[in-house]
């Protein structure tokens, strides 16, 4: 194995859901012993850049790093954009007509690509229906996508598996020898980049029955599961 590719919220995260943000001690620890082992880890998540490179920095991983859903990739101080179009637009209607239902998240001012909000009420099948609704009304094309945490607003183009070929193109890796890891429907997205996909144990259904492995534990725990399996422990 030369490569692991994680996703964040719910993830390597102590708790899955809404607000779930503690980052599992376990889970860095398993992968800075990954790393120290030579195993490249990345990051693959819906978060902003600045987020993610700002995680990736303290858990002590070296990336590439894929952001905003796919849209882009971090390394080593440079942006590769992997996503030619914007979701602004789409977004900006979100705010205008679903403003009681959608907050806007504090990242979206440093967004570029891909923009989230949190929901304020309703079931989220119910408020995507809606933003659905919204944006075929005004003519907007965009990827609507619930994560167990935010509701994204994507460009039509944007995957995760998209971003994180790339990011496996700029470190070198065979995507055959990589490993990625999620926790929502959207991380399927990641097998399109040619690589083994697991599911933590407590992941939506959908990804539960995508997967090619599904890991005992929950999100943080599952993630040292799997790190103790690679290394022999």
């Amino acid at each position: 194995m030369c490569g692991l590719a994680v996703d964040i919220d719910g993830t390597i995260t102590e708790k899955r859901g809404q607000g779930s943000f503690r980052l599992s001690l376990e889970a860095v620890e398993a992968l800075r012993l990954l790393e120290d082992a030579g195993i490249r880890v990345m990051l693959v998540t819906g978060n902003s850049v600045m987020v993610t490179a700002g995680v990736a920095r303290y858990i002590g991983v070296s990336g590439p790093h894929v952001a905003e859903n796919g849209c882009l990739v971090y390394r080593r101080g440079t942006i590769t954009h992997a996503c030619h179009h914007t979701a602004r637009a789409a977004a900006r209607a979100l705010e205008e007509e679903m403003s009681g239902i959608l907050q806007p998240s504090w990242q979206n001012r440093c967004r570029l690509h891909d923009y989230a909000f949190t929901i304020r009420r309703g079931d989220p099948k119910d408020v995507l229906r809606e933003a659905k609704m919204v944006l075929t009304e005004r003519g907007l094309p965009a990827k609507l996508s619930h994560s167990g945490y935010a509701l994204h607003v994507r460009p039509p183009e944007a995957s995760k598996g998209l971003g994180l070929s790339i990011a496996l193109r700029l470190a070198g890796l065979d995507p055959g020898c990589v490993i990625a890891v999620g926790d929502s429907a959207v991380d399927l997205e990641m097998r399109d980049a040619g690589v083994l996909l697991a599911a933590v144990g407590n992941a939506d259904q959908q990804l539960l029955e995508g997967a090619d492995i599904v890991l005992p534990g929950e999100s943080g725990k599952s993630i040292a599961v799997l790190a103790k399996a690679i290394l022999g422990r």
